[in-house]
């Protein structure tokens, strides 16, 4: 993120002041250290811009989760035919649906890893 605190907090995320706080919350999942961040999927779905915060494995797992369920997903080196057809597929998807499952299969992952 590339905005200082005040241009952040007039962009209306949710939260926005509390920041820090959510930063040193951590991951959404685990409560490890953050890696990376952006909206909330789910919370956008109802029309909440919100931040979430991942640690390097929670990351790598979400995204992988995503790229079985969506293939091509992620992939930055498309064609535009294949990003059109990619794109189609994702809008003809049931996206909320996939977007709880993933969701759910997050705090099972997080659970079984923990527990080993």
């Amino acid at each position: 993120m590339d905005l200082c605190q005040e241009c952040f907090e007039a962009s209306g995320l949710e939260g926005a002041a509390d920041l820090p706080a959510v930063l040193q919350a951590g991951c959404r999942f685990c409560g490890g250290e953050a890696y990376g961040g952006g909206f909330d999927s789910l919370a956008l779905l109802g029309g909440v811009r919100k931040m979430s915060f991942m640690c390097k494995p929670c990351s790598d797992e979400y995204y992988g989760f995503l790229r079985l369920k969506l293939p091509g997903f992620g992939d930055g080196d498309l064609t535009e035919e294949q990003m059109a057809m990619l794109v189609a597929e994702f809008k003809s998807c049931d996206f909320p649906a996939i977007l709880v499952e993933l969701e759910d299969h997050m705090k099972k992952w997080v659970a079984e890893r923990h527990s080993q």
